[in-house]
């Protein structure tokens, strides 16, 4: 019997799992009934790791079947709040619960002051305590901060993790500390590029070349401004148009993703943060028609939860 297990074994070795999952796929700050904020689990080897990590990101990933023991690292792509909504309850839970290990947070200057600031909001329960007997180890003293920028490399055991500052802040001001990151994951050959929030990138198609997956950001703009129109009737035209100009070019629309997707010869398009007002399948058509006016490939529009597996090459 062991003699049976021994291929399947050799196999797993020689190619761990890269696996992508959905936790969270709505775009932007405004609550949805159907999909949670921003939030991935990247599956590489035997790492377990959060990339980005908006609100709901701990139910998410119990629906997974995973507690937050199995995290030892989250990634952030940038600060905004639907990115990062979550993060207070991925560190206190995982506190409270006293798992073992220290966290480690990788993220655009001014992670280590948002961490600093989930921490100091610990203080109030841990002076309460839990009635568990032993108390947990000191919140500051589990968390692990490395703040990164444009061009940073950094290892997670086997996986290979390199960032490129994006397009998303471009207009907003706000000096150093307004940097938006995309990340390229490789693993044994295999590549998965994550966007994050961004508009049109040249750094992001560059980041992305030869990827076997693109995890994408997109928008509908037209149904989303149509949307807003409906909902602020008083808006005023210059405001209108600065939104307008906002959405355009921080965010993804679909002949964008194209164009990336085209030029940068990836293998498949996963897109998800969907800036959609109302139902999915009332922009879907308009997604893969503008996807499809540069790049043929396979697109999948991810829910909650999909989960997209990037395997090795036979021999």
């Amino acid at each position: 019997m062991a003699l049976a297990c021994l291929p399947a074994i050799a196999s797993a070795q020689s190619c761990p799992p890269l696996r992508w999952t959905t936790l969270g796929t709505a775009g932007g700050p405004v609550p949805t009934i159907d999909r949670a904020e921003p939030s991935n689990l990247l599956q590489a080897g035997k790492e377990a790791i959060l990339v980005d990590t908006g609100d709901g990101t701990v139910n998410q990933l119990a629906k997974q079947r995973l507690t937050l023991a199995a995290v030892r690292t989250v990634i952030l792509s940038h600060h905004h709040l639907d990115h990062t909504g979550g993060l207070a309850a991925v560190i206190g839970l995982r506190w409270m619960n006293g798992f073992p290990g220290v966290l480690t947070l990788y993220g655009p200057p001014g992670t280590r002051a948002l961490v600093d600031g989930i921490v100091a909001s610990m203080a109030p329960p841990a002076r309460i305590g839990f009635g568990l007997g032993k108390a947990p180890p000191p919140p500051a003293g589990s968390v692990r901060v490395v703040e990164v920028g444009d061009g940073a490399r950094f290892t997670i055991d086997a996986l290979e993790v390199v960032a490129a500052a994006n397009s998303h802040f471009d207009h907003d001001g706000g000096g150093a500390s307004a940097v938006s990151l995309s990340y390229r994951f490789t693993l044994g050959g295999r590549v998965i590029t994550y966007t994050g929030d961004t508009g049109p990138s040249p750094a992001v198609t560059k980041l992305a070349k030869g990827s076997d997956m693109l995890v994408s950001e997109v928008i509908d703009l037209d149904r989303l401004l149509a949307g807003i129109r409906r909902q602020r009737p008083d808006m005023d035209a210059e405001t209108a148009a600065g939104m307008t100009q906002h959405l355009r070019t921080h965010h993804l629309l679909p002949a964008d993703i194209g164009a990336i997707a085209a030029t940068a010869g990836v293998k498949r398009v996963v897109l998800t943060h969907f800036a959609i007002p109302g139902p999915l399948s009332e922009s879907e058509a308009t997604l893969r028609s503008g996807i499809a006016t540069r790049y043929a490939g396979p697109v999948d529009l991810a829910r909650d939860g999909a989960a997209f597996d990037v395997g090795c090459a036979r021999p």
